[in-house]
C-alpha cells in the first residue's frame, strides 16, 4: 500500500485550518505547521499530530511532498519559490501573486522543477458550480449574453484577519480578496478569457487603502459580458450573501451561495432542470482530493497557475482601470506588465 502523501500548511488562520482538515479527510498526512506565531502553530499542529514550525524553510525540512500556502496574499511569493526549488508540489490560496511579475517568475520556477502547482480557487468545486458548469458544457443555456454577479460581505470586524486592512498585505481589497473568486469562475464556466475590464472602487485604488467596494463591467472572448458588484456592509447582523445569475438564450440560472453548505441553483426556462439545494458541500475536500490526485496520476491539477494568473490580471486591470478611469484592454495590460510569461 502506498504512503500517504506528506503535506506541510504554510498559515494556522481560517484557511490553514480549512486545508489542515482537508487534507486530513482525503487521508494525507499533516506533517508540519507553519505559522509565525508559535501558539497558533502548535493549536493547529496538535490537531494534526504534526510538527510546529515558524517558517517554511523549517517546515521544508520535514520532506513535505506539497505545501499548502494559506499566508497573508504577500507571503506567498516567497514561500512558493522555496517550496518549487526543492520540488515540492504546491496547493496556494488564492490570489496565488499580488503582481504579474511575481506570478510570471513562479510559474517559470514551477516548470524549471518539474514542481506542480493548483491556485485554491474554492468556487470551482462548489456543487453549484459544477453542476452548471455542465449544463453549459451540454449547451442547455445556450449562448450566454450576460452574467451578473452580486457579493455582499461583511465589513472588517473583530473576526478578519488584520491584514485583510493593508493594500501591501493583502494585495487589494474586496475586489483581491472576494471578488477574484467572481472572475476565475466565470472565466472558467463560460470557457472564456475576459478581454476588456471597465471599473470603479471606492476608496479609490490610487488612495492606498483597501477597497470596501468595487464595481466591475467585464467582456469575454466569446462575447458574453458580466456585471460584477462587491461591497462590504457595515450593517450589525448582515449575512454575507453571494448571488449570480448567467442569462442565455435557451435557459437562465440563479445561484445563490449564502454559505458553502447553505447553496441554491435555479434553472428558468422550458423544460428547466430542477432546482439543486445543497446543505452539505465540502468544496475544501473535493478541491484537495483533486489536488492529491494530480500529485499521484503526475498530471496537472486544475485550476494551474496561468489561470490563477488570468484572474489576477483581471483584478489588477480593474484597479488600472479605475485609475485611469477608462477600459482596459487585457490583452495590452498582459503584454506590458513586467516578466515574460514562461
Amino acid at each position: 500500500m502506498p504512503k500517504p502523501p506528506r503535506i506541510a500548511i504554510a498559515g494556522a488562520g481560517l484557511m490553514g485550518r480549512a486545508h489542515a482538515a482537508a487534507f486530513q479527510a482525503c487521508g494525507a498526512e499533516v506533517v508540519a505547521v507553519v505559522d509565525r506565531d508559535r501558539d497558533r502553530a502548535r493549536a493547529l499542529a496538535a490537531t494534526c499530530g504534526a510538527a510546529a514550525r515558524t517558517t517554511v524553510e523549517e517546515a521544508l525540512r520535514e520532506e513535505p511532498d506539497a505545501l499548502s500556502i494559506c499566508l497573508p496574499h504577500s507571503l506567498h511569493f516567497d514561500a512558493a519559490m522555496a517550496a518549487a526549488a526543492q520540488g515540492v508540489a504546491l496547493l496556494i490560496e488564492k490570489p496565488h501573486c499580488t503582481s504579474l511579475a511575481e506570478s510570471r517568475a513562479l510559474r517559470g520556477a514551477c516548470d524549471r522543477h518539474g514542481v506542480l502547482a493548483m491556485a485554491g480557487f474554492t468556487h470551482r468545486f462548489l456543487a453549484t458550480s459544477r453542476r452548471l458548469k455542465a449544463s453549459l458544457a451540454a449547451g442547455d443555456l445556450g449562448t450566454v449574453d450576460l452574467v451578473v454577479d452580486r457579493l455582499v460581505a461583511n465589513a472588517l470586524g473583530d473576526h478578519a484577519p488584520a491584514w485583510y486592512r493593508d493594500r501591501a498585505l493583502a494585495g487589494g481589497g474586496i475586489a483581491m480578496i472576494g471578488m477574484i473568486h467572481a472572475i476565475d469562475r466565470l472565466q472558467w464556466l463560460l470557457d472564456s478569457p475576459v478581454t476588456d475590464v471597465l471599473a470603479r472602487t471606492r476608496p479609490p485604488a490610487a488612495s492606498g487603502a483597501v477597497e470596501d467596494t468595487a464595481l466591475a463591467i467585464l467582456c469575454f472572448a466569446n462575447g458574453a459580458q458580466a456585471a460584477l458588484v462587491a461591497h462590504r456592509s457595515p450593517v450589525p447582523g448582515h449575512e454575507r450573501a453571494h448571488r449570480y445569475e448567467v442569462l442565455g438564450r435557451r435557459l437562465n440560472a440563479s445561484v445563490s451561495i449564502g454559505s458553502f453548505d447553505r447553496q441554491e441553483l435555479e434553472f428558468v426556462g422550458p423544460g428547466a432542470p430542477a432546482r439543486l439545494e445543497v446543505t452539505d458541500d465540502q468544496p475544501f475536500v473535493t478541491e484537495v482530493r483533486e489536488f492529491l490526485a494530480a500529485l499521484a496520476e503526475g498530471r496537472p491539477a486544475q485550476p494551474d497557475l496561468a489561470q490563477a494568473e488570468l484572474a489576477l490580471a483581471v483584478v489588477l486591470a480593474l484597479y488600472e482601470a479605475e485609475r485611469t478611469r477608462r477600459p482596459v484592454n487585457l490583452r495590452e495590460f498582459l503584454a506590458a506588465a513586467p516578466g515574460t510569461p514562461p
